[in-house]
Order: C-alpha cells, then sequence, then structure tokens
C-alpha cells in the first residue's frame, strides 16, 4: 500500500485528464513550452529522511547561496 497516495477510480480519471488537457491547451494557446526536470531538494530533507547518509556518495550535489542541493539519485517504488 501506498499511504497518502491518491488513486482514481474511472471518473475520478477522467476528471483529472480532463482538467489536464485543459491546463496544457491553454498553454499552447499562450505560446507555453513544457519542461520536464529532475528533483531537486536541500541537503537538509536529504539529511532529515535519513538518506544523506547512506546516499551521499553517490547524489549529485551542488552549492546555490552557501547551501547545498542534491538530485534525487533513485525512484522508490510508489514514489
Amino acid at each position: 500500500s501506498s499511504p497518502g497516495s491518491c488513486f482514481f477510480l474511472p471518473k475520478g480519471a477522467y476528471i483529472y485528464n480532463t482538467l489536464t488537457d485543459f491546463i496544457k491547451e491553454g498553454y499552447r494557446k499562450r505560446g507555453f513550452q513544457e519542461v520536464v526536470t529532475p528533483n531537486i531538494f536541500s541537503q537538509r530533507l536529504w539529511e532529515q529522511s535519513g538518506h544523506w547518509d547512506h546516499y551521499r556518495d553517490n547524489i549529485f550535489s551542488f552549492q546555490v547561496d552557501n547551501h547545498t542541493y542534491s538530485l534525487k539519485p533513485m525512484n522508490c517504488p510508489a514514489h
């Protein structure tokens, strides 16, 4: 199970997809282009979750204004 995750039944999925299509059509009408970016989180979040100690050697990290940020290194099941 995945507590807190949304599961859409057919009618809910229809509403969700209809709203998504409506938003994307608005983007196209206005000349916007969509992009997909990696998930980037602060080092503090990685430390709070306990991931930093396990994965810091394999996480791509970078500094911005004296703060460390890292790319999400993996996709866990149901995330």
